[in-house]
């Protein structure tokens, strides 16, 4: 997993409700890239792009 472009913009204390908004950028072979943005009450306080490895687990194999 990879984090890039990490910006923070604003704090967020506890007690805020923090919504994540994320879209898939690309998808190939098991890894996975996301935009990501989180807000509090509308503003946007951190964003980033993510990057993760979708690997099955052993459930879904059988």
């Amino acid at each position: 997993m990879t984090v890039d472009n990490a910006k923070f913009r604003k704090p967020v204390v506890p007690g805020d409700q923090l919504k994540l908004h994320v879209q898939l950028l690309k998808k190939r072979s098991g890894v996975r890239r996301f935009s990501c943005v989180a807000e509090v009450e509308g503003i946007r306080v951190s964003e980033a792009e993510v990057s993760a490895m979708i690997v099955e687990s052993e459930q879904t194999m059988k």
